[in-house]
C-alpha cells in the first residue's frame, strides 16, 4: 500500500490558462481539484493514472524542479485494521457486560464503552483517510511566469495599447513605458 505524491515547479508564459489545463487533465483522468491558488494547483488522481497524468502535465511547460515520492503505508494500514478489530471486540464485550451489570457497575461500563466507541470512530476515520491517500495520488504544480520583466531592460513605448494586452511586453522581455 503506497501513497504517491509529486511536486513540480514549471516555467510557463501564462499561468492562469495552464492552471486550468492541469485541472482539465486531472478531470480527464478521473481525478479532481484539491486546491488552487494564483500560481499553484493540487489535484488528486486515481493511483493507476498517476504516471500518465504526471507525463501529460509535464508537457505543459518547462520543468524546473520535480519531486516524486512513494511512501509505503502498509504497516500503518495493517496496524489500524488490527486496532479497529480489537476495539470492536472490546465494544461488543462491554455491551454484553452492560446488559448484566448492576446500576453502579453500569455507570463505569458506560463510561468505558463511550471511551472505546470514541477511539474506534477516530481509528475508522484515520483508516478512511489512509484508504483515500492510497487510492488517489496528489500532484502539486507550482507555476513560475516566464519572460518576466528584467531589471535592466530598456523601456519601450508600444505604438498601439492593444499590443500590451496580447502579452507582447512579456514575450519580448521589454519594460513598457506608460504615458500618464
Amino acid at each position: 500500500m503506497i501513497v504517491y505524491t509529486a511536486v513540480i515547479t514549471m516555467a510557463v508564459y501564462q499561468v492562469q490558462p495552464n492552471l486550468a489545463m492541469v485541472e482539465r487533465i486531472a478531470k480527464e483522468q478521473g481525478g479532481y481539484l484539491s486546491v488552487r491558488t494564483d500560481n499553484k494547483i493540487t489535484v488528486r488522481i486515481p493511483r493507476a493514472k498517476f504516471e500518465p497524468t504526471l507525463a501529460a502535465i509535464e508537457k505543459i511547460g518547462d520543468v524546473l524542479h520535480r519531486d516524486v515520492t512513494a511512501e509505503d503505508v502498509t504497516d500503518q494500514y495493517v496496524d489500524l485494521e488490527i486496532r479497529i478489530k480489537n476495539a470492536k471486540a472490546m465494544q461488543t464485550r462491554l455491551k454484553q457486560l452492560l446488559e448484566k451489570a448492576a446500576v453502579k457497575e453500569a455507570l463505569e461500563i458506560e463510561k468505558e464503552l463511550a471511551r472505546v466507541t470514541e477511539e474506534l470512530e477516530l481509528m475508522e476515520g484515520r483508516l478512511k483517510l489512509l484508504k483515500d491517500k492510497i487510492a488517489y495520488s496528489s500532484i502539486t504544480v507550482v507555476f513560475e511566469g516566464r519572460g518576466a520583466t528584467l531589471p535592466g531592460a530598456s523601456k519601450v513605448r508600444l505604438p498601439f495599447p492593444w499590443l500590451g494586452h496580447l502579452g507582447l511586453v512579456n514575450l519580448l522581455q521589454l519594460r513598457e513605458e506608460r504615458t500618464p
